[in-house]
Parts: structure tokens; sequence; C-alpha cells
């Protein structure tokens, strides 16, 4: 059984011909200054595949050709499998799926008490239940972080909380080659060993390039993941008129640049790795320099951007639909989130992911993820369109109930009333009079306790004992390597 999430009629804010322009700009970018790379690994199958490497000065100019290879090699589609099958996806252009959060935030929202604190290994076991209950998150990424563990194996620790506690696909970060070759062991594992893993990944290893125009020697983990046939999801972003240029096309030119450079050196190392797309910029707060998750022109780049460059490129993408600046789940956090998430969702974005972020992706709430949940809904409710066809146009039920009738009682009604009509499972639509008569609760209180009600009733199928005793065998190893090193 596959998921195929919907796939709406993309919005085009750019004709074809501007993409090709900043397609353009970016290959002269590519050819003529380059990409800084940290590491002698990938400086090293670059310069075996033809480009114009520079080991002193660790630059990489990447010919045309070699882009243009990589592009036609990168898989349109792909399956992005969940430990259970029926949560597996169908990636390809247009079609949406939301997830909830990201990588790890230094704080989360505590749901008991209201405050703001440290994570530990059990909020991110937690929230990944919460992630795997909520109906309308189709893959998972962490509200939390585990910073009760030694801080080298923070990220095997929290894969390992997340392999725990859900049967979606995961994306997630390892930024090293030895931590992904640790992930691709724990995967493995749980899937039946490295060939299952490669006709069946479930998970993609999100790797983000430094910018501007850099590889750090952490981005070895693509190298990793593209032999042993995991997706790779991208993330290259930065701040416009800080580490990119101020114009929102100059900026994607850079993010742009970065993409294809990591597109190129995953098909250099093994052709067909999937890739999820992705060109970001963010907005710098000119009064604080902060980097801003919830401003307008962010709509544009992760959206609208990354939407049609995909497209025109053919690939899968990875958008951010859920991070917003509000500091509680009110109504700045809704407008943000609805906004940039829905723009995403109707640019054809695949993977829209931060559902659950506040605080400019420093806090992570299982209430504000419980919203979003409710808001992805609507947002799916309205990219699947329109049907016009002989049974929608009813027009044997308006000529039989004619002029003064009504359509309640019509069969007709009741065979679309679910297809046609979206019932909100948390926002309350009930008269004034019913809501004030039991207690006038707001969004936030009636969002905790669903928190509440799923962490107590929900249970992913558990691992194998065995799977479980050798997910902690490699976790311990991985604190032991770190140790020695």
């Amino acid at each position: 059984m596959v998921v195929r999430g919907p796939k709406c009629r993309t919005l085009g804010l750019l004709s074809r011909s501007e993409l090709g322009d900043i397609h353009a700009a970016t290959l002269e970018i590519l050819e003529q200054v380059g990409m800084h790379s940290e590491s002698d690994e990938i400086l090293k199958i670059f310069n075996d595949a033809g480009a114009d490497v520079d080991f002193k000065g660790r630059t990489i100019k990447i010919p045309q050709y070699l882009v243009r290879e990589a592009l036609k090699k990168a898989p349109r589609q792909y399956i992005f499998h969940g430990r259970n099958p029926k949560y597996s996806l169908l990636i390809e252009h247009g079609r949406i799926y939301f997830g909830m959060g990201g990588t790890p935030v230094p704080h989360i929202k505590d749901v008991k008490t209201g405050e703001y604190r440290r994570p530990t290994k059990s909020d991110v076991a937690d929230a990944t239940r919460l992630g795997d209950a909520l109906a309308n998150f189709s893959f998972l990424m962490n509200i939390a972080g585990a910073f009760d563990v030694p801080y080298e194996a923070e990220y095997i620790h929290e894969f390992d909380a997340m392999f725990r506690n859900t049967e979606k696909p995961i994306i997630y970060a390892a930024p090293s080659a030895e931590l992904a070759r640790t992930v691709i062991s724990m995967a493995s594992t749980i899937v039946g060993g490295s060939e299952e893993l490669r006709k069946k990944p479930i998970f993609s290893i999100y790797c983000e390039t430094v910018t501007p125009l850099s590889f750090p020697k952490e981005n070895e983990n693509m190298i990793e993941c593209a032999k042993a046939g995991v997706p790779i999801t991208l993330g290259p972003c930065g701040l416009r008129g800080f580490t990119e240029p101020i114009t929102v096309a100059g900026a994607t030119v850079v993010t742009n640049a970065e993409s294809l450079a990591a597109t190129t050196l995953a098909q250099l190392v093994k052709p067909n790795t999937p890739i999820n797309y992705a060109t970001w910029s963010m907005t710098m707060d000119p009064r604080t320099g902060l980097a801003l998750y919830g401003a307008p022109e962010n709509a544009l780049t992760f959206g609208a951007l990354t939407g049609q460059l995909a497209g025109y490129y053919g690939l899968p993408s990875f958008g951010l639909g859920g991070g917003v600046d509000s500091k509680i789940p009110d109504a700045q956090a809704g407008c943000e989130m609805s906004i940039i998430a829905l723009m995403n969702a109707i640019s054809g974005v695949n993977l829209i992911h931060d559902c659950g972020y506040l605080a400019s992706g420093s806090v992570g709430s299982m209430e504000m993820a419980v919203i979003c949940d409710e808001a992805v809904g609507y947002m799916l409710d309205i990219v699947k369109g329109i049907t016009v066809d002989d049974e929608s146009l009813a027009v044997d039920v308006i000529k039989e109930v004619g002029p003064r009738g009504q359509f309640m009682g019509q069969k007709h009604t009741l065979k679309f009333l679910e297809r046609e009509t979206y019932v909100s499972k948390l926002f309350d639509k009930r008269p004034l009079d019913r809501w004030i008569k039991d207690g006038m609760k707001d969004i936030r209180e009636i969002a905790k306790e669903r928190v509440e009600q799923i962490l107590k009733g929900h249970q992913p199928d558990p691992l194998p004992k065995e799977v479980q005793q050798r997910l902690t065998e490699l976790v311990k190893k991985a604190e032991e390597n770190h140790r020695k090193t």
C-alpha cells in the first residue's frame, strides 16, 4: 500500500523564462565561482568526475555538463517508506505531504506547566508518539532534543527515540559520515538488512550546506547515504542581506547553486539517489539580526520558488510551512503558519515540515503541533481542488428538487457529504451559548487536552525485542566511539 497525496494545480509566480534565468545564473556561479569544501573526500569525488578542483584553495568549480547529467540521473519519483507499509508515500512533484517538527530545538514548552525548559530524550519519544497519532502528518521530524545524553551522541539518541515511537517515514539529521553510518545500521536492523533498506528506505537524511556556497565536512553524510540508497533531503538556507544578496532572486541563485551542487555530488556517488530539492532563504530582522520563520518573504523562497524550481528540474521538493516567530500558540502563530504553509502547498512543494515550532525555531510545542495538524487538514481540503463531472454538477438532482426546495434529504447529499465538506476535529464550531456553557475554552486549552489524551492512549506497534536490543547496542557503541575520539 502506498499513500498518494493530493496533487494540486500549482501556483506559478514566475514564468518559465524567469526560471530559466535563475537556472542560467546558477550555472554561471557554479562554473566560475564554485563551491568551497572542507571535505577532502568531496574534493576528490568532484576532481575524479572532471570538475576544476583547487585542493590548496579547497574550491570546486563545477562545469555545466556535470550538473545537467546529475539532473538527468536524479529520480523524478520514489517511494518513501514507513515502518508500517500503510504510511509509505509516493514522492513526486506536486503531491503534498506535511510533517511535524524539524531538527532539535533548544527548548520545549512543557505541556503540563507551560514553562520553557531544556528537552530530553523522553520528550523526543513523546513528541514522536504524538506525531505518529496525528492523522494529517505524513512524515515526522522532531520538536524536541535529547539534551540529557552525551552531546556527541545526541543525534543517535534522537533517531533511536524516533525509530521506536513511529511507524511513519522519518526525515532527520545525522551531521557526519560516522553518524550517518550508525543511523544506516539502525535502519537496516529495523527493516531486515542493508539490501532491504535500499529497497525500502524508512528515513531520509537531512543535509544543510553552509551558505554561501560551501560544503562543510559534515556533508560527507550525503556520500554515505547515497551509497546506502537512502534519500537525501536538502536544506540550503541563508540570510538575505547577510549570507546572501538582499534580493529574493539573488538569494535564490546562491541556495539553488548549493542544491544543484549537492544533487551533483549525490549522483556522482550513486546515480538514481533520491533527492528532495530545496532553495531556501530567510529574512533577517533588521532590528535584531534574528532569522525570522514567519516573514512573508519566506512564503516565496520556501514555498513558491522551491516549488517552481523543483518543477522546472523535475525533482521532489522540501519546504518549510509550520515554523512561526510567535512564542505561544496564539493568533500570530496561526496566521504565520497558515500563510506560509498554504503557499508551500499551492506551490506544489512535496514535503512541508516544521509544524510544531515556535519562537523562530527555538521552541517545540506539542500544543502547536496539534493545532498545526488541524490547520493542515484545512489545507489538504483546499489543495484537493474542485471535482467537475456529471455527478458533481448534480443536474438531475437540481431538476428533481426544483425551485424553493431543499437538498438535505437527497441521497446525492449523503453520498458526497464527506468528500465535499471538511469537518473540524479540533476547532470549535458550536453555537456561542454551548461554548459558554462548556467553559469557554480557548484553542490552547483544547490543544493541551488533546495532547494529554494522545500521550495517555496512543502507542505505535513496538519493534521486535531483538531489534530493540540491537538498537540499544548501536547507541551504546556510538557513545563509546565518541568517547575514544
